[in-house]
């Protein structure tokens, strides 16, 4: 599904920071987290979107030391990354960051598992497929600029080939901002903390539309992230947000 012109380009990115003390060691260059395959034969096609992968994706516990624990088919020799990739889900992911997307998914009758959803799931990231530590936020400036280079056009390439009919991002406004120049309309606001107390500032959750080169739109939905994507919200208010935008995207259907 995907072209070998933007595995090459992922590789050649992974090849060219590799040997920085930024970019995590042992790793591999995250493309994008799925099964590309039940994806592509889903009615409903969602990406989600972060910034770059978590260093926690190269161990299991916060003391380990870095190895491939979660992506057993990984050859290094032969950089099998599709097939690694594709297999993510399936073996050890790190659930407790992708929980925080699972409950929107599930309101829009997906998932990134599978299981009685019919519609797969891809997380993908907009900055750089290389996982960092120090974390993303904070890089310096200057280390930013040059992982978003080309790790940025590598996100681009990889959305219009994947097709979505909706992306969920939660990153920082200034970021998002930067990228999607659609002003956006009011999706949902919460006024309400997870544990039911006010919040001194509303949570807004906008939609946007996002223009493919195929002439294709795509509804992107936006909400600001914490240490997690939505993270201030509660699991209920989550779903809330799954379940409006897949009413919204069927009433537009249906005109």
């Amino acid at each position: 599904m995907l072209s070998l012109d933007l595995v090459a380009k992922t590789l050649k990115h992974y090849h060219a920071f590799i040997s920085e003390k930024i970019v995590v060691s042992p790793s591999l260059p995250i493309l994008y987290f799925g099964d590309l395959s039940r994806y592509g034969r889903s009615e409903l096609k969602i990406v989600t979107v972060g910034k770059n992968p978590s260093n926690n994706e190269f161990k299991l516990s916060k003391n380990d030391s870095y190895s491939f624990v979660r992506f057993q088919k990984w050859r290094s020799r032969e950089e099998n990354l599709i097939e690694t990739l594709n297999a993510y889900f399936k073996t050890i992911p790190l659930k407790n960051w992708f929980s925080s997307f699972e409950p929107i998914l599930n309101g829009l009758d997906s998932s990134y598992y599978g299981g009685k959803k019919p519609n797969i799931a891809i997380h993908t990231d907009i900055c750089s497929p290389l996982a960092t530590w120090p974390t993303w936020s904070k890089l310096t400036d200057q280390e930013k600029s040059r992982l978003f280079k080309d790790g940025h056009q590598i996100w681009l390439q990889l959305i219009e080939e994947l097709q979505p009919d909706i992306m969920l991002i939660s990153i920082p406004h200034a970021l998002f901002s930067s990228v999607v120049s659609s002003n956006g309309e009011s999706l949902l606001t919460f006024n309400q903390k997870k544990d039911g107390s006010p919040r001194s500032k509303p949570y807004e959750v906008t939609v946007h539309n996002y223009v493919l080169r195929s002439g294709k739109t795509v509804k992107v939905v936006f909400g600001q992230a914490a240490n997690k994507p939505f993270d201030t919200i509660s699991t209920e208010q989550k779903h809330e947000i799954g379940q409006k935008t897949l009413t919204q995207l069927s009433n537009l259907q249906e005109l």
